[in-house]
C-alpha cells in the first residue's frame, strides 16, 4: 500500500511539474516575442528608419503608479508596480505578460491556467510537488520553497480558496530566474503565476517581483 501511495504521489508531483514547465514555456515564448518586437523600435531611436526597422508590439503604456487587476473569472486579483506595462493578453483571461519599462531588463509577471478533471487530487499533487521543491534545495536548484494556501468565507462559511505553494529558484547564467506561486482553486483550476528575470538581472529585480508574487490575493 505504501508503494501504490509512493507511487501516486510521485505521479502527481511529475504531472503538476511538467504543467509548471509547459506554463514556463509558453511564458518564456512570450517574453522572447515582446523582447523582439520591441527590438526594431530601439532600431529606429538609434537612427534606423522606422519604415525598415519595423512596428513595435501594441503594448501598453508604463504606468505612472502601481495598479490592481482582478481576474473576475477566477476570482483573484494581482497589483503590479508603476513603471511597468502590459505586453500581451489580458488580466481577465487565461495568460497576460506584464514587464518592467524598458523591457530590456527582462523584469517580467505572467500567468497561465489549465482546467484539471474535477476528480483530480489536487491536494496529494501539492504535497507531493511542495516535498520534490524542497528537496531541489539540497541539490541547488531551489533558493526556497513552501506552502501557501488561501482561505476566504463564501456563503458565511470559512473555506480554503486555493492551495498551492511558491518557490524561488536558484539562478543560472543565461536562463530566467523565477518566483512561482502554483495554486489549485476550488474548481480544481491549475494556475501558475510566475514573476521572473534574467539571472544576472534577477537580484535587481528581485524586491519589484516578489511584491508582485505576494500582493496575489484569491477570493478578490
Amino acid at each position: 500500500m505504501k508503494k501504490k501511495l509512493s507511487f501516486l504521489a510521485t505521479a502527481l508531483a511529475c504531472s503538476a511539474l511538467l504543467a509548471g514547465c509547459n506554463a514556463a514555456s509558453i511564458g518564456q515564448s512570450a517574453l522572447n516575442q515582446a523582447v523582439s518586437s520591441a527590438m526594431p523600435a530601439a532600431a529606429g531611436a538609434a537612427g534606423v528608419p522606422t519604415e525598415q526597422a519595423g512596428s513595435a508590439s501594441a503594448s501598453s503604456a508604463a504606468s505612472t503608479s502601481a495598479v490592481t487587476y482582478t481576474n473576475t473569472d477566477r476570482h483573484f486579483s494581482f497589483t503590479i508596480p508603476a513603471g511597468w506595462a502590459k505586453q500581451n493578453g489580458d488580466p481577465n483571461s487565461e495568460t497576460v505578460l506584464f514587464m518592467i519599462e524598458p523591457i530590456s531588463k527582462s523584469c517580467s509577471f505572467q500567468f497561465h491556467m489549465t482546467r484539471m478533471q474535477q476528480d483530480f487530487p489536487a491536494e496529494a499533487s501539492v504535497k507531493a510537488s511542495l516535498d520534490s521543491a524542497k528537496k531541489d534545495i539540497a541539490i541547488d536548484k531551489n533558493l526556497s520553497a513552501k506552502r501557501r494556501d488561501q482561505s476566504g468565507t463564501v456563503n458565511g462559511k470559512q473555506v480554503k480558496l486555493v492551495r498551492g505553494w511558491e518557490l524561488t529558484e536558484k539562478g543560472k547564467a543565461g536562463s530566467p530566474q523565477r518566483i512561482i506561486y502554483q495554486v489549485y482553486d476550488q474548481q480544481n483550476y491549475y494556475i501558475n503565476l510566475m514573476a521572473a528575470a534574467e539571472t544576472e538581472q534577477f537580484e535587481a529585480c528581485r524586491p519589484a517581483l516578489q511584491q508582485i508574487i505576494d500582493s496575489i490575493k484569491f477570493g478578490g
